[in-house]
């Protein structure tokens, strides 16, 4: 189908329903992983419009077959990895409701035979004497890649009724199993403790890592995590760190180094997150790795049979890796360079011996494609695209950008224009501040800004304050607590825009998902006349209906101290000030999103219609807070650009 419908001598008109389509559609492949022995992949693809399929690929022959599915954008696989070359564990991500109405989630991880035979649920089962349910389900920490039918599992094991019988009820809590994968037999390795939330393993089959909370009499989570270790070959354990739990930049457990004598900590330093290297049996002091002047380190890069950490990832404008692996560094490097267009490559992962590599290399705007090298052979085989139906659409280029806060602050941020109008002027612009608010943009592909670039739109994604990613006082109080200092460097990149001359001041919107939706409202609220259409995704509209109805959660004191106290609630909620907003606004919601209850979108329609402003509530039903969906997609994408056609006309 033909994307751009030309007819001279008026200017090619974008067809809408075709580029929708195209971005829409979910991904062909994601989430690859190399069997053991480099021959196969599995991957995950979508099975019709709201499903997911494992698939396991034979690298050499290209025929695929199918080992898991599951056919509902409610339940999907988080990850799957290889047993062996003829064994998947996958674990499985579900929402339901419960006969109360209440929409819980459900993590449950299954065996999975690799030629699709079958598969086998793991963990302990719930019985006519269990009391609770367990919603976390079994969880792999360790693969024991030379067991060819044993994994560390962490289960959570709950109470259950002992009185008149003499079978002896297992220490309610989380525990550590050693689970036989083609039977679920399991004998316990760490007995169950109610105020352990984590166990990690130092990836030779050795549980060395635990983080403890504690409860308060009313049954919530106090607000501090502490960490422990245990040196190499110790069953002691001794504090490693602690941490709040509402708050963001405390110190992070990265793993341990490959000798295993040394874990590695993320800590602020400057301000920042630094990766440091924290002797264990020795006494030294931590040594630093890593830090870097402007932005956070983020996490440790691990790929092979023992998940050996490689690099630590960090991103400025876009993702980078400090190499722990100069050869590796080196083949990263060479590999951009064969390759047409020298796009960035990732070594996501090798095959147990290490001959076999899974590479993955996507530009700016590319959205990626899988490879095979061989280090051997010296031999890079491709696999897989990722988004094959926008192959031949030409790419809307980005690029990173600085723009001025109203108190001079520089704002990161990065636009992506329409292809071929790169000097244009007077564009139809969109700003799409991005979730959260604890994260951040970067370049790369993007499939809603490519889409609106497409549709003709200047596109801008602002790192504002009370992103992630840029050190402890970038992030302020988080987006919520400091809002007027995140909205307002939100409305500055639209003012950056006009005063660039790239937009058009009657065609300026603003479109975000989740934290971006709520941005997206009270940027509008906070500046009425900024903005000509409001489009929210899955937003949060009043602050005060969060923090209540965390009053169910054990972590309620958490969300609550994250929210904080005091007149923010009410000046910062959108559904509070819907006399305020001065656009049309669109506003789209699933209705089994966790994440963000439907519930908020629906709080904020009635004060709109309240209000007497115009306004629409799309609701979709069965779908969570990502819409995973293409049909979904599809239709968000081609009604959001029929309202911005019609508001900015």
């Amino acid at each position: 189908m033909p994307l751009l419908l030309s007819a001279a001598p008026v200017a090619a008109v974008p067809d809408i329903k075709a580029l929708a389509t195209a971005y829409g559609t979910r991904e062909a492949a994601s989430s690859m992983r190399i069997s053991p022995d480099g021959k196969q992949v599995l991957y995950f693809v979508a099975a019709g419009s709201a499903g997911t399929a494992v698939k396991v690929g034979d690298i050499e022959t290209g025929e695929s077959r199918i080992a898991l599915v599951l056919d509902s954008a409610v339940v999907q696989p988080i990850d799957c990895g290889w047993k062996s070359s003829t064994r998947l564990l996958c674990r499985v991500y579900a929402l339901d409701r419960e006969q109360v109405g209440t929409l819980v989630a459900f993590q449950r991880t299954f065996s999975v035979a690799a030629d699709g035979a079958g598969s086998l649920l793991l963990g302990p089962r719930a019985n006519s004497r269990s009391i609770g349910r367990d919603y976390g389900g079994a969880r792999v920490i360790d693969w024991l890649p030379d067991d060819p039918e044993h994994v560390l599992m962490e289960v959570n094991v709950v109470d259950s009724i002992t009185i008149n019988t003499n079978i002896p009820g297992a220490r309610p809590g989380l525990s550590v199993q050693k689970v036989n994968v083609l039977n679920n037999r399991a004998t316990i390795v760490e007995p169950g403790n109610r105020n352990i939330s984590d166990y990690r393993s130092d990836g030779h089959g050795n549980v060395r890592f635990r983080s403890m909370v504690n409860y308060d009499p009313n049954g919530y989570v106090r607000d501090r995590e502490t960490m422990s270790v245990r040196p190499k070959g110790s069953r002691d354990w001794q504090e490693l760190d602690s941490a709040s739990l509402s708050e963001s930049g405390g110190p992070a457990f990265q793993g341990f180094d490959e000798s295993g004598d040394a874990a590695l900590v993320t800590r602020t330093l400057d301000g920042r997150a630094a990766l440091y290297r924290q002797p264990l049996a020795s006494g030294a002091p931590a040594e630093l790795i890593f830090a870097h002047p402007i932005v956070d380190a983020d996490f440790v890069w691990r790929i092979g049979k023992h998940r050996r950490p490689v690099a630590v990832a960090y991103t400025v404008d876009a993702l980078e890796l400090a190499f722990f692996d100069e050869a590796l560094k080196k083949r990263a490097e060479a590999l951009t360079r064969a390759l047409p267009g020298k796009p960035p490559v990732s070594i996501i992962d090798e095959s147990w011996d290490g001959r076999y590599q899974l590479v993955f290399a996507g530009g700016v705007t590319d959205p990626g494609r899988y490879y095979r090298f061989d280090t051997q052979g010296r031999e890079l085989t491709e696999v897989l695209p990722v988004r094959p139906q926008v192959a031949e659409i030409p790419v809307a280029p980005q690029r990173a950008v600085r723009f001025p806060a109203a108190d001079g602050t520089m704002i990161p941020g990065y636009l992506t224009l329409p292809p071929g109008k790169e000097d244009a002027r007077g564009l139809p612009a969109i700003v799409m501040p991005h979730g959260g608010p604890a994260s951040r943009d970067a370049l790369g592909f993007d499939w809603l800004a490519q889409f609106f670039a497409q549709a003709g739109y200047a596109v801008l994604q602002p790192n504002f304050r009370g992103s992630s990613g840029y050190g402890e006082a970038w992030y302020a109080t988080n987006g919520f607590k400091s809002w007027e200092i995140a909205i307002g460097d939100v409305n500055a990149g639209a003012r950056w825009l006009l005063g660039q001359g790239i937009a058009d001041k009657n065609r300026m919107a603003i479109f975000g998902w989740s934290y971006g939706g709520y941005a997206a409202l009270q940027a509008n609220v906070l500046d009425p006349t900024l903005y000509k259409a409001v489009i929210a995704v899955a937003p949060v509209t009043d602050l005060g209906l969060m923090k209540a109805s965390a009053r169910f959660n054990t972590y309620g004191t958490i969300i609550n101290r994250f929210f904080g106290e005091g007149p923010h609630i009410l000046a910062g909620s959108p559904a509070r000030q819907a006399e305020r907003i001065g656009a049309p606004t669109l506003i789209f919601h699933g209705d089994h999103d966790l994440n963000v209850d439907v519930m908020q979108g629906k709080v904020m329609a009635t004060a709109l219609a309240k209000a007497g402003k115009k306004h629409e509530l799309v609701v979709y039903p069965k779908l969570a807070h990502s819409l995973d969906d293409s049909t979904a997609r599809i239709d968000l994408l081609t009604h959001s650009a029929a309202w911005l056609e019609a508001a900015l006309r």
